[in-house]
């Protein structure tokens, strides 16, 4: 009996020592289960944090401040030259037409042909308009009719910048075939000289060749 007590007392202790082990080995796993949730709902909220503090440069792009009104892409930036008070480049809305950017220019000149544009058209970034003059003014003076020889292009020994051929043009001092058709295009396409100094516009026409010639010529 003594003996069955003893092996008893032996197994039950073996058994507590097991147990006890069983317990810390369950603690430990929970322990390290605790710790590995806990590092995964702190990282989450980490990496929520910082895309939310960090936005994507797309999100930056898209949330640029625009000016009130309309924005650059709402513009053109068009081209007015030719029979106008301003030639120059000017930028209006888009939806904007002809007749806009004639009156931004300052209005037709006279003589100006506004019948040979479309001051409906819409106008395009980039665009050019062109105002034509209807006819080359022989003199600058309202009410005095034009000289008999004004076909010619020459007033007596002086030529007529206005109306003068390219043949004409080319006997001046300095002045070649190639400037001659300069000055022609420059008073058809772009405006009929209004001074004898808007010769000097022309490409080619500098100061010293002007003055080689501005004594032979008139308006």
């Amino acid at each position: 009996m003594l003996k069955y007590i003893q092996k008893y007392k032996v197994g039950y202790h073996c058994m507590g020592i097991l147990q006890r082990k069983l317990i810390i080995i369950i603690m430990l796993a929970c322990g390290i289960l605790a710790y590995s949730c806990y590092s995964f709902v702190q990282k989450t909220s980490a990496d929520r944090a910082l895309n939310t503090a960090a936005p994507s440069p797309e999100t930056l792009q898209n949330s640029n401040p625009t000016p009130a009104g309309k924005g650059a892409d709402d513009e053109v930036v068009v081209y007015v030259s030719g029979g106008v008070s301003k030639p120059g480049v000017y930028k209006l809305f888009r939806g904007s037409r002809v007749v806009d950017a004639v009156a931004l220019a300052g209005g037709f000149m006279p003589g100006a042909d506004a019948a040979k544009i479309n001051l409906a058209m819409l106008l395009k970034d980039e665009m050019q308009i062109h105002v034509p003059y209807a006819a080359i003014p022989v003199s600058n003076n309202p009410g005095v009719a034009a000289p008999a020889n004004a076909n010619t292009g020459s007033s007596g020994d002086k030529v007529n910048i206005n109306t003068a051929s390219k043949e004409e043009l080319d006997k001046l001092p300095g002045i070649g075939p190639a400037i001659a058709e300069r000055i022609i295009e420059y008073r058809t396409n772009i405006e009929p000289f209004r001074e004898i100094a808007d010769i000097k516009k022309v490409p080619g026409i500098g100061e010293a060749k002007y003055n080689q010639f501005k004594n032979k010529i008139s308006l």
